[in-house]
């Protein structure tokens, strides 16, 4: 029998967790952002570089914390991230997650944002937060140590009314961040925005704690908000311009 070949479909390239849009004629160099990070954390930061032609592709390490900087994607792909994100920075830097399995993804996720953050102030230029679509300018970033760390600072809750069914549709951006498929809810028109969210705050918490999503029919038993939330759906969701997994919530 011949084997077939499977069509490549849509841009496999991976996202990155934060996209810096600067407005110098050039990057800093490695070494900057190495001292940046040792005088503000404490460091050490190693800088290991994955391309022999250059230092514009590295790894940031910290104990045994990996992010994956690009300071100087092509031009295509720059041309591309101001056109989506509607600014009109010159040059962009991607942030990429590293290979952190088995690491705490609390302290992976806060490395990454830490070296966004040095990016965004050493280039005065403005970071957007791919998984939850917020932008930051150097003034909007919280500085926070490895033992302090504010999920809503990762994870925002965004709604769209659906008016063909009277209804809310309520939805969490970021838990991708962790490994994790979002959280969503839709919920009668007219009632209350403040429970929904906080609802979905708590899932979002428990979720993260326990490292997975539970799955279809179980049931979270949220302290705070007093609720018995089930999962009752999984999805993807195409409407964001990637493919996004979503997990329903109901409760009474």
């Amino acid at each position: 029998m011949k084997k077939i070949k499977k069509k490549k479909t849509g841009n496999s390239r991976a996202l990155p967790a934060y996209v810096i849009g600067y407005t110098h004629a050039d990057p800093p160099p490695p070494g900057y952002v190495t001292a940046w990070f040792d005088q503000q954390y404490g460091g050490p930061l190693s800088i290991q570089f994955l391309s022999q032609t250059g230092h514009a592709q590295f790894e940031a390490i910290h104990t045994q914390w990996r992010v994956r900087i690009h300071m100087s994607p092509d031009s295509q792909t720059a041309k591309s991230w101001n056109e989506q994100l509607h600014w009109e920075h010159t040059s962009v830097i991607e942030v990429f997650p590293g290979s952190n399995s088995g690491q705490s993804k609390l302290d992976a996720v806060l490395h990454v944002a830490r070296l966004a953050r040095g990016l965004t102030l050493l280039t005065d230029g403005t970071a957007f937060d791919v998984s939850s679509s917020v932008y930051l300018n150097p003034s909007d970033w919280q500085d926070r140590v490895l033992t302090t760390f504010f999920l809503d600072e990762h994870i925002q809750i965004e709604q769209r009314e659906k008016l063909e069914s009277g209804q809310v549709w309520f939805y969490t951006r970021g838990l991708c961040k962790f490994g994790l498929d979002e959280l969503e809810c839709l919920r009668p028109t007219g009632l209350s925005e403040t429970v929904v969210k906080e609802v979905l705050e708590e899932s979002a918490e428990y979720v993260v704690n326990h490292g997975s999503v539970p799955k279809i029919g179980e049931v979270i038993n949220l302290q705070n908000t007093g609720r018995a939330v089930t999962i009752v759906r999984h999805r993807t969701d195409q409407s964001f311009g990637k493919p996004v997994a979503l997990r329903e919530l109901r409760w009474e």
